[in-house]
Formats: C-alpha cells, structure tokens, sequence
C-alpha cells in the first residue's frame, strides 16, 4: 500500500532520495461486511450475506498495530464482519507494536542505513511510536527526521516521554480536506506532541494521500534539503 501511496512522490523526490519500502508484519484476515437487501428491515437478523469478492481478485495486507483482540490468525477465506465497520476503529489498534519494532530493527541491520523514516497512515502511527524513542533506539536504529503522513497518535505508553524532539515533517488534509480517513484534528494533536522548533507542517486539500503538486513538493524538498 505505501509503495502505491508514494510512487508519485518518489518520482518527483529521486534526485535527492532513495525510498525503501517495507511490509508491515502483522497480516490481516479478509473481512467484509455485509449489505442490507433494498427494502429490507429486520431487527432481529439485520443482514442479509452478499457475496465476498472472489478471493484471487485480493491482495494480502498487513498491518503495524493491530486490535488487542486480535489472536494473530490469519484465514485464507473471507470472514463476514461482526459489526459495522467503525471509522474510527484506528484508535483501538493499539496491540503489536513490539513485533513491529523488532521487524524494523531488523529492517535497519540487512538493508540499513537510513537517513530518515516515512509512515503513511497507520505506519506514520508506527512512525511517530518510534521517533518518540528516537533515543532510546540509538544504536540499533539511528535516523535523523521522520516524515509523517496522514498521522494519528495513540494513547500508549511510548507516546508518554515529553515533547519529541525528533525533526519531523508532517503532511496531512487540512479543515476541509477531504481525508476520510483520519480527521484534521487528530493529525494536528499528534503535530502538537513535537518540538516546534524542528516541525514542519503541510496541511493540503488533497484527501487521504501525499501531495506531489506545487506549492507541497517544493516544501517537502525544502524539508528533505536541510539533511542532506
């Protein structure tokens, strides 16, 4: 998902960086969710099962954090959701995180160094989980900024030490900017746990992506300049 979220800005930004992309360990379940027949009403079996999607027509996802009732199974075919889906649900997903640590641990001793971390969504959660312990990681993670798209904060313990004095870059849907996904709101509350004096702040009208037009790129450049 993050490659095709950031190809376009790779693209614009390949002269002066090189992007590593990398698969979060948590696999996910296929789940759907159901539809109502047209017309129907029944309290006492709301649902009326639609057909998943063809399951070759699927590709596997993964997750950094997952819900602390999640058992860790994964299953080959599709599981009907036992509820609505909730849009906030991103906010429970809190569990994993310790896997994935040591997945990007890892990550950094074969394939590092690296100069900087990038999370989109729920992987710019996981990335301002470990820019808040960018002490702490010395050693076996060593990375100058963090760039977080779209993010979020969570109420966990690692987000719990102070002000982040890491140098970030923060690009998220401004007001009216049309991210369904995550709310202006909360992407601000988790801008506001970092140092002003080393944030950055993009806000665009873009929706839920990274925005690779003037006058965006041109700052991310100007973001990415002062590293190199």
């Amino acid at each position: 998902m993050i490659k095709g979220r950031t190809s376009s800005l790779a693209k614009r930004l390949k002269k002066i960086a090189e992007f590593v992309f990398v698969d979060a360990p948590h696999e996910l379940s296929f789940i759907y969710q159901t539809t109502l027949a047209k017309g129907a009403i029944c309290e006492s079996s709301p649902m009326l099962s639609s057909p998943p999607p063809p399951l070759e027509n699927c590709k596997n996802k993964f997750a950094w954090l997952v819900a602390p009732n999640s058992d860790g199974s994964t299953d080959v075919n599709w599981k009907v959701a036992e509820g609505p889906f909730d849009p906030l649900q991103y906010q429970q997903q809190t569990e994993g995180y310790d896997t994935s640590l040591s997945h990007l641990k890892n990550v950094f001793s074969q394939q590092g160094s690296f100069d900087g971390i990038l999370g989109f969504s729920q992987g710019a959660a996981m990335a301002a989980l470990i820019s808040a312990q960018q002490e702490q990681l010395k050693g076996e993670m060593d990375f100058k900024f963090v760039i977080i798209c779209s993010g979020f904060s969570l109420n966990v313990k690692e987000m719990e030490r102070g002000i982040i004095k890491c140098p970030s870059l923060h690009i998220f849907g401004n007001e009216h900017g049309k991210d369904r996904q995550i709310a202006n709101q909360a992407s601000k509350e988790l801008t506001s746990l970092y140092d002003d004096g080393c944030s950055v702040i993009i806000e665009h009208d873009c929706g839920h992506i990274i925005p690779t037009r003037s006058p965006y790129i041109d700052e991310i450049k100007g973001f990415l300049g002062r590293f190199l």
